[in-house]
């Protein structure tokens, strides 16, 4: 049952009590309305929808409710409370202003000015998710948000936060699945071909690139799965100034043994001058051999910028 403007809510472990507010957007798992609580706090509540059983539904929240409580970290949406109410599932957090797809198109929007600030936001969230076992697989400009954190002595003032969002698609290492990226144009290259190497944290690592490069673009890009097996994310991005395509280019490679390591490795490239000739890093999880590949696109995938 979806609550109605202006109705109050109850969670059942916490005894808050939430005023609810309009349909703020809606995907293919649940509905987000506006709400706040009794300390006038600017909530969003994801309404679970119930396009499955009881019993399959039930599961599900009470799967993401965990992974949201475990991974909390200042750049990632904070959940204030998960409970079932009238047979729907409600999980209660803090409420973002604009995805960053929003941003792109705007005149306002410089993209390499806005580049690193998105970046350190993101890419600790994104090491926070990954030192917990965690992989999200679907980092794109629709699931990093714009939140305004609020000044408790000058309220009307506001400093500007980028936050990771949807973390209910992470899986467990373990768990990693080339169908979690749900977005064709944005599928990593190891997906497409075996031969690129393993399925793993670094899938993240790539969407965090593709998301940078269109930051730095100022545009949204989508690519075919033949565009994204020629490389052609990376080679965007070899067009743009350094330090930018010395690290996105790194990040974006498609064999995955020469690719960024970690977020934080990527943080340090972003803030490199970027040497002519980078050595080939080893990756901080162990990888399974796949089959021989090309030598020539090998040598590509790691050469570096002159």
């Amino acid at each position: 049952m979806p609550p109605s403007k202006g109705e109050t809510i109850t969670g059942a472990l916490t005894n808050n009590t939430y005023t609810m507010g309009g349909l703020i957007g809606e995907g293919s798992f649940g509905s987000v309305y506006e709400c706040t609580d009794v300390s006038d706090n600017e909530l969003a509540a994801k309404v679970l929808k119930p396009n499955r059983t009881y019993e399959q539904a039930k599961a599900s929240a009470t799967a993401e409710m965990q992974k949201l409580f475990l991974l909390r970290h200042p750049y990632i949406t904070y959940v204030f409370d998960a409970f079932e109410f009238r047979d729907t599932f409600y999980i209660i957090t803090e409420r973002c202003v604009l995805p960053l797809s929003d941003f792109f198109g705007q005149e306002w929007f410089q993209g390499t000015a806005w580049l690193r600030p998105i970046a350190r936001c993101l890419l600790q969230a994104v090491q926070f998710v990954h030192n917990n076992g965690f992989v999200h697989q679907d980092i794109h400009a629709g699931n990093v948000l714009e939140a305004f954190i609020r000044d408790e002595m000058v309220p009307a003032d506001m400093a500007i936060q980028f936050k990771l969002a949807d973390l209910g698609i992470a899986k467990i290492l373990a768990e990693v699945d080339a169908n979690n990226t749900r977005a064709h144009w944005m599928l990593p290259p190891e997906v497409l071909r075996a031969d690129f190497g393993p399925l793993d944290h670094r899938i993240d690592i790539y969407h965090c690139g593709l998301l940078l490069l269109q930051v730095a673009r100022t545009q949204e890009l989508r690519f075919t799965p033949d565009e994204i097996k020629a490389g052609k994310p990376r080679q965007m991005a070899l067009e743009l100034e350094a330090p930018l395509n010395f690290a996105l280019e790194k990040a974006l490679r498609r064999h995955v043994q020469f690719r960024s390591a970690s977020a934080m490795e990527l943080w340090r490239d972003l803030n490199s001058p970027g040497p002519a000739m980078e050595p080939v890093e080893q990756p901080v999880l162990p990888f399974i051999e796949q089959q021989t590949t090309d030598s020539s696109e090998m040598a590509s995938d790691k050469h570096e910028p002159q």
